[in-house]
């Protein structure tokens, strides 16, 4: 087990110091500890620009776009509070040195963080000020003698200085929250909170985190109270202990490692059926896609089960690649015929082609007219101007019927020499592209 520890200075072998910028992934680790008024300064300091600060991988924190190499501190900040929800999702535990609420100014694109922003909160509660209200005391009073990070408040209790406390009356806090340190006047000063499938566990404030009598002392009970509240076995093995024979243990323990090979691969199988399913799906969705992106995601799938390569443009647009033929590609959808917009789109992208390169390009519009009509009953897909216009121009219309039969027809077996010839026809043609005497008539 390692420990993270975000600006809240612990000594321990097992114990891993960062900030919230330079620390790496969040949910890679199952205990962290959290200072929220020194991870609050660390922010402050990045968004005035103060020091030479570096993530993990030694990108420079910007706080603006993340240019040249540099990192957003506003998409870090965004980052780690998504890494914060997942290491909760996995069971993690986060322990959380409390401080009053408090805004956070100054980050570019980010108006109205506070202190708390990085923490998800269990449904019905919220870190805002009616639950977390700024305190001060130095006396505490344990009321959960079990709870395992009492041995941690235990290393400071006497050089305790807490600065807030949690509100017991707040909403939600009955449901979630289970109190096991309290100060003289009975505050909830020591409080662990479910959220998802992990904990937070907010605890007082010692008087001076700095002081070098305390991280060594505090360290080694963090790491107890951590592998404790986990439910991990003693990590500190002597070097003598893996000699002593347990009958059965070793083929056992081989045993574990086949079984975990073999769900990894699993795994790996179930992923890569998944990706085939989801890009299978989408050949029949061709078929009533209505928005732009769901119709090219959809006439891409099927274009690739055609043999053609999906590209993109340098200027990001859609391409069907087949050889040395490139085709410009333009999908339109409409519940009636699709109209002229399509043709307005595609002949400005041909046209700057011809001005730039002086070559002649191939464009392909996709039209999923009728899109909410049933394939075969679908009279007029296309308006009489638009399949003028393809003729004039010079560019193939290929409907969502057509590509889908195109599509079945490759996944059934078809032979490569007529999906060469299916290809060779919609790169060629000027119009509406027929393709029956390739598929049949009912294919």
């Amino acid at each position: 087990m390692r420990v993270l520890s975000l600006s809240h200075r612990l000594q321990h072998r097992q114990v891993d110091n960062h900030t919230v910028l330079n620390a790496p992934n969040l949910a890679d680790y199952e205990a962290i500890v959290l200072d929220i008024a020194g991870t609050a300064e660390v922010v402050r300091r990045a968004a005035v620009g103060e020091g030479n600060l570096l993530t993990y991988a030694d990108a420079p924190v910007v706080n603006g776009d993340g240019a040249d190499g540099g990192m957003s501190l506003a998409a870090l900040l965004d980052r780690r509070r998504e890494e914060f929800a997942r290491a909760l999702d996995r069971g993690a535990i986060v322990v959380v040195f409390l401080a009053p609420q408090s805004r956070i100014t100054g980050v570019i694109e980010k108006q109205g963080l506070d202190r708390y922003f990085l923490l998800p909160a269990p449904l019905g509660m919220a870190w805002d000020t009616s639950t977390v209200r700024a305190s001060e005391g130095s006396q505490g009073a344990v009321v959960d003698h079990a709870h395992p990070f009492v041995r941690v408040y235990e290393t400071y209790a006497k050089q305790m200085l807490y600065r807030a406390a949690l509100d017991d009356r707040a909403p939600g806090f009955g449901a979630h929250a289970h109190v096991f340190l309290r100060s003289a006047g009975g505050s909830a000063i020591g409080v662990e909170v479910r959220v998802s499938q992990g904990r937070l566990v907010f605890m007082p404030t010692p008087q001076n985190p700095d002081s070098d009598w305390l991280p060594p002392l505090e360290g080694q009970a963090m790491v107890d109270a951590f592998a404790d509240a986990l439910a991990l076995a003693d990590d500190d093995v002597p070097p003598w202990g893996s000699e002593m024979p347990v009958p059965g243990l070793d083929a056992q323990e081989a045993r574990v490692r086949e079984l975990v090979a073999a769900v990894e691969q699993a795994e790996e199988a179930r992923a890569q059926a998944q990706r085939i399913a989801k890009s299978l799906s989408r050949v029949r969705q061709v078929l009533w896609a209505g928005s732009e992106a769901a119709l090219g995601d959809a006439a891409a799938a099927c274009a690739l089960t055609l043999g053609f390569e999906v590209a993109e443009s340098e200027a990001g647009e859609p391409l069907w690649l087949d050889g040395d033929r490139s085709i410009e590609v333009v999908v339109a959808s409409d519940e009636g015929a699709v109209e002229m917009g399509p043709h307005y789109r595609l002949r400005q992208r041909l046209e700057a082609i011809i001005a730039s390169r002086a070559v002649a390009p191939r464009g392909v519009i996709v039209v999923n007219g009728q899109r909410l009509t049933r394939p075969d009953e679908r009279a007029r897909e296309v308006s009489d101007a638009l399949r003028v216009a393809s003729e004039s121009v010079g560019y193939a219309l290929l409907t969502s019927r057509s590509l889908y039969r195109c599509a079945l027809a490759a996944l059934e077996g078809a032979p490569q020499e007529r999906l060469e010839a299916i290809r060779a026809r919609i790169a060629s043609t000027n119009g509406l592209v027929e393709l029956d005497d390739l598929l049949g008539e009912g294919g």
